[in-house]
Protein backbone atom coordinates (compact mmCIF):
# COMPACT_ATOMS: atom_id res chain seq x y z
CA UNK A 1 0.00 0.00 0.00
CA UNK A 2 1.10 3.73 -0.96
CA UNK A 3 3.32 5.02 2.17
CA UNK A 4 1.50 8.28 2.07
CA UNK A 5 -2.00 6.66 2.20
CA UNK A 6 -0.84 4.69 5.40
CA UNK A 7 0.27 7.59 7.20
CA UNK A 8 -2.91 9.72 5.97
CA UNK A 9 -4.79 6.73 7.40
CA UNK A 10 -3.53 6.30 10.30
CA UNK A 11 -3.51 10.50 11.09
CA UNK A 12 -7.43 9.93 9.97
CA UNK A 13 -8.73 7.77 12.30
CA UNK A 14 -6.78 9.20 15.37
CA UNK A 15 -8.60 12.87 14.31
CA UNK A 16 -11.68 10.52 14.10
CA UNK A 17 -11.04 8.89 17.55
CA UNK A 18 -10.60 12.55 19.14
CA UNK A 19 -13.67 13.99 17.70
CA UNK A 20 -15.94 11.02 18.28
CA UNK A 21 -14.85 10.83 22.01
CA UNK A 22 -15.46 14.98 22.22
CA UNK A 23 -19.06 14.58 20.60
CA UNK A 24 -19.77 12.20 22.69
CA UNK A 25 -21.92 12.42 25.77
CA UNK A 26 -20.63 12.64 29.19
CA UNK A 27 -18.68 9.24 29.87
CA UNK A 28 -19.31 8.45 26.56
CA UNK A 29 -22.02 7.34 24.07
CA UNK A 30 -23.38 4.42 21.58
CA UNK A 31 -21.43 5.78 18.62
CA UNK A 32 -18.04 5.81 21.35
CA UNK A 33 -18.82 2.57 22.05
CA UNK A 34 -19.08 1.05 18.38
CA UNK A 35 -15.58 2.94 17.61
CA UNK A 36 -14.15 1.21 20.85
CA UNK A 37 -15.22 -2.31 20.04
CA UNK A 38 -14.03 -1.64 16.27
CA UNK A 39 -10.39 -1.80 17.97
CA UNK A 40 -11.27 -4.23 20.22
CA UNK A 41 -11.05 -1.67 23.26
CA UNK A 42 -13.14 -2.82 26.33
CA UNK A 43 -14.96 0.12 28.04
CA UNK A 44 -15.21 1.10 31.21
CA UNK A 45 -17.65 -0.77 33.47
CA UNK A 46 -20.38 1.37 35.44
CA UNK A 47 -18.68 1.51 38.64
CA UNK A 48 -15.78 2.31 36.88
CA UNK A 49 -17.29 4.99 34.86
CA UNK A 50 -19.20 6.17 38.64
CA UNK A 51 -16.03 6.40 40.41
CA UNK A 52 -14.71 8.39 38.12
CA UNK A 53 -17.41 11.05 37.56
CA UNK A 54 -17.32 11.21 41.24
CA UNK A 55 -13.79 11.99 41.68
CA UNK A 56 -12.06 15.25 41.86
CA UNK A 57 -11.58 15.17 37.93
CA UNK A 58 -14.75 16.26 36.82
CA UNK A 59 -15.55 16.03 32.94
CA UNK A 60 -18.51 18.38 31.24
CA UNK A 61 -18.75 16.24 28.04
CA UNK A 62 -17.28 13.09 26.14
CA UNK A 63 -15.36 9.70 26.70
CA UNK A 64 -13.30 9.58 29.77
CA UNK A 65 -10.09 10.43 28.81
CA UNK A 66 -8.57 6.59 30.07
CA UNK A 67 -10.71 5.05 27.38
CA UNK A 68 -9.25 7.89 24.28
CA UNK A 69 -5.99 6.32 25.48
CA UNK A 70 -7.27 2.56 25.25
CA UNK A 71 -8.51 3.51 21.57
CA UNK A 72 -5.07 5.17 20.61
CA UNK A 73 -3.60 2.53 21.71
CA UNK A 74 -5.76 -0.07 19.17
CA UNK A 75 -5.01 2.19 16.59
CA UNK A 76 -1.16 2.06 16.88
CA UNK A 77 -1.58 -1.46 17.26
CA UNK A 78 -3.56 -2.04 14.30
CA UNK A 79 -0.80 0.24 12.05
CA UNK A 80 2.57 -1.57 13.82
CA UNK A 81 2.62 -4.17 11.12
CA UNK A 82 1.69 -1.94 8.08
CA UNK A 83 4.94 0.68 9.37
CA UNK A 84 7.60 -2.10 9.15
CA UNK A 85 7.93 -1.22 5.83
CA UNK A 86 6.80 2.81 5.62
CA UNK A 87 9.18 4.82 7.06
CA UNK A 88 6.89 7.64 6.96
CA UNK A 89 4.14 5.95 8.75
CA UNK A 90 6.96 4.69 11.76
CA UNK A 91 7.64 8.10 11.73
CA UNK A 92 4.11 9.18 12.74
CA UNK A 93 3.68 6.45 15.11
CA UNK A 94 7.01 7.29 16.92
CA UNK A 95 6.23 11.10 16.71
CA UNK A 96 2.58 10.82 18.39
CA UNK A 97 3.08 12.21 22.09
CA UNK A 98 -0.14 9.90 23.66
CA UNK A 99 0.47 11.92 26.90
CA UNK A 100 0.51 15.43 25.35
CA UNK A 101 -2.81 14.09 23.08
CA UNK A 102 -4.75 12.42 25.85
CA UNK A 103 -4.31 15.92 27.71
CA UNK A 104 -5.05 18.23 25.35
CA UNK A 105 -8.41 16.12 25.24
CA UNK A 106 -9.36 16.72 29.09
CA UNK A 107 -8.66 20.32 28.40
CA UNK A 108 -11.34 20.38 25.98
CA UNK A 109 -13.92 18.46 28.33
CA UNK A 110 -13.41 19.72 31.56
CA UNK A 111 -15.83 21.96 33.04
CA UNK A 112 -14.66 25.66 32.85
CA UNK A 113 -14.96 27.45 36.14
CA UNK A 114 -14.88 31.09 35.90
CA UNK A 115 -12.07 32.99 37.25
CA UNK A 116 -14.42 34.08 40.00
CA UNK A 117 -14.69 31.02 40.87
CA UNK A 118 -11.29 29.81 40.70
CA UNK A 119 -10.42 33.03 43.34
CA UNK A 120 -13.19 31.91 45.59
CA UNK A 121 -11.93 28.34 45.87
CA UNK A 122 -7.98 29.36 46.41
CA UNK A 123 -10.03 31.60 48.92
CA UNK A 124 -11.47 29.00 51.19
CA UNK A 125 -9.23 26.55 50.05
CA UNK A 126 -5.91 27.84 51.20
CA UNK A 127 -7.22 28.04 54.83
CA UNK A 128 -8.79 24.52 54.75
CA UNK A 129 -6.16 22.54 53.02
CA UNK A 130 -2.44 24.20 54.16
CA UNK A 131 -2.89 24.54 57.76
CA UNK A 132 -0.52 22.36 59.60
CA UNK A 133 0.87 20.92 56.43
CA UNK A 134 4.28 22.08 57.02
CA UNK A 135 4.53 20.16 60.12
CA UNK A 136 2.95 16.73 58.99
CA UNK A 137 4.52 16.86 55.04
CA UNK A 138 1.93 15.44 53.47
CA UNK A 139 2.17 15.08 50.07
CA UNK A 140 -0.39 13.75 47.54
CA UNK A 141 0.67 11.96 44.97
CA UNK A 142 -0.92 13.20 41.57
CA UNK A 143 -0.75 11.87 37.84
CA UNK A 144 2.13 14.08 35.66
CA UNK A 145 0.26 14.20 32.83
CA UNK A 146 -3.24 15.25 34.11
CA UNK A 147 -3.17 16.64 37.51
CA UNK A 148 -5.54 13.58 38.80
CA UNK A 149 -4.76 12.31 42.68
CA UNK A 150 -3.67 8.94 43.16
CA UNK A 151 -6.91 7.48 43.69
CA UNK A 152 -5.90 4.18 45.73
CA UNK A 153 -3.00 3.90 47.87
CA UNK A 154 -1.38 1.05 46.26
CA UNK A 155 -1.78 2.59 43.05
CA UNK A 156 1.72 2.18 41.58
CA UNK A 157 0.93 1.40 37.66
CA UNK A 158 -1.21 4.32 35.76
CA UNK A 159 -3.68 7.13 36.34
CA UNK A 160 -6.67 5.97 36.82
CA UNK A 161 -8.52 8.90 34.78
CA UNK A 162 -6.50 9.45 31.81
CA UNK A 163 -3.89 5.92 31.70
CA UNK A 164 -0.63 7.71 31.86
CA UNK A 165 1.93 6.29 33.51
CA UNK A 166 2.50 7.75 37.36
CA UNK A 167 5.94 6.69 37.63
CA UNK A 168 8.88 6.53 35.53
CA UNK A 169 10.72 2.51 35.49
CA UNK A 170 13.73 2.06 34.34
Amino acid sequence: MDENKLTSDFNSEVEEAFRTAWHSEKGGDESWNKLMASYNVTPLTKEEKEMLLGSEMKIARGAFPIELRRVYDGIITKYKVPAASSQKLTGAINGFDMDSKVLEYYQKIKPFSGLGDIFKNAQTGTAKYSSGLQKEKHHTMKCRNCGAPRLEEMQYDSCLFCGSKLFETT
